[in-house]
């Protein structure tokens, strides 16, 4: 397998190292424990919309399961990418017959995808086995509310990537991980205020285009969340899905960028 695929020796060497034990035995039971311990709470949501009942029960408990794999990213690329290089693993792959790109698309697949597949499966798993008939019923909000949770977590990590292939360095690109994912957090909150303050339609667009799940709980009625647009009406459905479409579109220009510098201009030095 070496000779004829060096980018899945790559991969499964990545995986062994960044997945040994006792790490899969632990996010597996942390991502089945933190859902579960919000199981009484998703119970009581009783009234509004189905769509929003579900949305909801979603979103609360994604919460820990969200932030685990932030740090799990930051972990495996902030600072596991930088590692590599300081160890010479990068340089000993740059050594395989194989491309720049598909050993970009191993860090990607090893140390953000795999993550997020653990986001989606937790909650999908959650939502499946608690309120199988609510999740049957409405599939489509379903995936479009997983979809939504992941843009949590995949764009922040697009530039947590561009910032390691950049910068280089452990503790420098892990220290500039956290402040941009940290960035993130505080520009959404502003764009929140600012929008529910003064109702500006560029600026509730925005905010949403950073959280479309909030839109999506806005616009099946979910009370007391997000900015409402101007005139007093809620973001139609299309809004929510173009605002989830253009946050993946920023995330990948994040990762676009990460993939051009990692071919042209990385020299793991």
């Amino acid at each position: 397998m070496g000779r004829r695929w060096p980018a899945l020796e790559i991969l499964a060497i990545d995986l062994k190292e960044a997945y040994r034990f006792p790490i899969p035995e632990l996010l597996a039971f942390l991502y089945a424990f933190f859902p579960l311990t919000f199981s009484p709470m998703v119970l009581t949501l009783t009234a509004g919309l189905e769509e929003a009942r579900l949305l909801l029960i979603m979103s609360l408990s994604s919460g820990m399961v969200s932030f685990i794999t932030i740090v799990l990213i930051l972990k495996n690329i902030s600072y596991g990418l930088a590692n590599e290089v300081r160890k010479g693993l990068i340089q000993t792959y740059l050594t395989y017959p194989v491309r720049r790109e598909a050993l970009f698309l191993v860090k990607l697949v090893s140390g953000i995808l795999i993550p997020a597949a653990y986001v989606a499966l937790s909650i999908g798993v959650f939502t499946a086995l608690n309120f199988p008939d609510l999740a049957l019923k409405h599939l489509d909000v379903l995936i479009v509310g997983l979809l939504a949770l992941l843009a949590d977590v995949l764009l922040p990590a697009s530039l947590m990537l561009l910032a390691a292939v950049v910068v280089r360095r452990g503790g420098a690109s892990l220290a500039i991980g956290i402040a941009l994912w940290f960035a993130l957090g505080v520009v959404s909150s502003m764009l929140l205020v600012i929008g529910n303050l003064t109702g500006w339609e560029n600026v509730v667009h925005a905010y949403y285009l950073l959280s479309p799940l909030e839109a999506l709980l806005v616009h099946y009625g979910a009370i007391g969340l997000g900015p409402i647009m101007p005139g007093g009406g809620k973001p139609e459905l299309w809004h929510c899905h173009a605002y989830l479409i253009g946050n993946y579109a920023i995330a990948l220009a994040f990762y676009s960028l990460a993939l051009i510098y990692f071919v042209r201009r990385f020299e793991p030095v």
